[in-house]
C-alpha cells in the first residue's frame, strides 16, 4: 500500500503557472472537501501537514500537494482511503464548492484577523503584491525565452532521430509493458513531480513510484523522442483500460515528463536535462536512436543552445526567489493582525469533525 506520496498541482511554466488541481481529487471519489480561505501566513499549510502526519500515524495514506511558488508549504492534502481533501482556496488558487454542504464547504480562517488594524496597511500590501506580480511576470519571460532557446536544441537532436527506430521502440515497449487489456477505458490523472521553485529545481518524483515494482528509465536530451514514447504509451495504455498518472514537464507543460500505471505497478520515467535525475531500472538511452554524424556536426549549436538554456533558466528561478522574499513580507502583515487563539479553536473543531470520518 502506497502510505505517503508527494506532488505539484501546479507549477511555474514556460507559460505562465499552469494548474492540474482538479486532478488531486475527481467530485466523483469525494468525500468531503474542505477550502480554506483566509490571508497568507495564517497557518492554512501548517494546518494541512498536522492534518496530514495525524491520519498517516493512524495508517492512512496520505498525498501531500506542494506549492511550486514556496515547495515547503502545502496547497492541498488529501487523505486517500477516507476521500477527504483539504485546499488552499485562497489567490491565486480560488478554489470554491461545487456542491456546497452536500460535498463541499469553506473553513474561513479569515475571521481570526483584525480586519480594522490590518486595513490600515492596505496600501502596503497592495504595493507589495504588485512587485510580486512583477517579478512573476519576469520569471514567466525568462522561462519563456529558455523554451525558445531549448526549442532549437531539441531541434537538433530531432533532427537525428530515427524513426524507424523509434516506431520499433514504442512498439516493443507496449508489448512489454502492457501485456493484458482490460474492459473500458482507463482514466488518466494529471500532476507535476517536478517544478521551478524558489528553491531551485525541486523533484518529488521519488515518492511517486517506490511502489512500482517494474521502473522503466528513458534516458536523453530534448528531441530524442522521450516524449513521443511517453505519449504514445499512455494512448495505449488507456484504450486497454489501464490508468495513468501523468506527470507533466515544468518547462513546456504539454510535455509529458513521467507515467505511473499503478495497477500495473509499472513506471516510465525519463532523466532528463532538467530533473537531471538517475534512476534504477531498465534503462533505455535514446541518443543510441540518433545519427552520431549529424550530432557530431552539429555539435557547437547544441552547445551554445544548452548553455543559454540552463542561463536564461537561473535567472527565471532567482526571480522566483525574489517572489518568495515579497511573499514573506505581506505573510508578516497577517501574522501580526491574526488571533491565534481563534483560528487554533477552528483547527481543534474541524480536527474532531474528520476523527468521526
Amino acid at each position: 500500500m502506497i502510505k505517503e506520496r508527494h506532488f505539484f498541482p501546479g507549477s511555474n511554466t514556460s507559460k505562465g503557472f499552469h494548474s492540474f488541481f482538479q486532478y488531486i481529487l475527481p467530485l466523483k471519489d469525494a468525500k468531503r472537501l474542505f477550502y480554506i480561505k483566509g490571508g497568507p501566513g495564517t497557518g492554512k499549510s501548517y494546518f494541512m501537514k498536522k492534518i496530514g502526519q495525524t491520519f498517516a500515524d493512524k495508517g492512512y495514506s496520505i498525498e501531500y500537494f506542494h506549492c511550486s511558488s514556496d515547495n515547503e508549504s502545502l496547497d492541498a492534502v488529501l487523505i486517500k482511503e477516507l476521500g477527504i481533501v483539504l485546499l488552499d482556496g485562497t489567490a491565486p488558487h480560488i478554489n470554491d464548492p461545487k456542491v456546497p454542504g452536500a460535498l463541499d464547504e469553506i473553513i474561513d480562517f479569515g475571521v481570526c484577523l483584525d480586519e480594522k488594524n490590518l486595513s490600515l496597511s492596505k496600501n502596503d500590501i497592495m504595493n507589495v503584491d504588485n512587485k510580486i506580480k512583477d517579478s512573476f511576470k519576469r520569471a514567466y519571460s525568462y522561462f519563456a525565452a529558455a523554451r525558445a532557446v531549448h526549442d532549437d536544441w531539441s531541434y537538433q537532436n530531432n533532427k537525428a532521430l530515427d524513426r524507424n527506430k523509434l516506431k520499433d521502440l514504442k512498439k516493443k515497449l507496449k508489448d512489454s509493458i502492457l501485456e493484458t487489456n482490460l474492459e473500458g477505458l482507463g482514466e488518466e490523472r494529471h500532476l507535476f513531480a517536478t517544478a521551478f521553485t524558489p528553491n531551485g529545481i525541486i523533484s518529488y518524483v521519488n515518492t511517486i513510484y517506490d511502489f512500482c515494482e517494474k521502473i522503466y528509465v528513458l534516458k536523453g536530451g530534448p528531441g530524442t523522442g522521450k516524449t513521443e514514447v511517453l505519449s504514445y504509451l499512455k494512448e495505449e495504455a488507456l484504450i486497454n483500460g489501464h490508468n495513468v498518472e501523468v506527470f507533466h514537464d515544468p518547462l513546456i507543460p504539454e510535455r509529458i515528463e513521467h507515467l505511473v500505471l499503478p495497477e500495473l505497478s509499472i513506471a516510465i520515467l525519463t532523466s532528463n536535462e532538467i530533473n537531471k535525475q538517475s534512476f534504477s531500472g531498465i534503462e533505455i538511452d535514446m541518443e543510441t536512436l540518433l545519427d552520431k554524424d549529424h550530432i557530431t556536426s552539429a555539435s557547437h549549436f547544441i552547445k551554445e543552445s544548452q548553455d543559454t538554456f540552463y542561463t536564461l533558466l537561473e535567472q527565471g528561478l532567482k526571480n522566483l526567489v525574489n517572489c518568495k522574499k515579497l511573499h514573506d513580507e505581506i505573510e508578516q502583515f497577517y501574522v501580526d493582525n491574526i488571533d491565534f487563539k481563534c483560528r487554533d479553536h477552528i483547527s481543534e473543531g474541524i480536527m474532531n469533525r474528520l476523527m468521526k470520518y
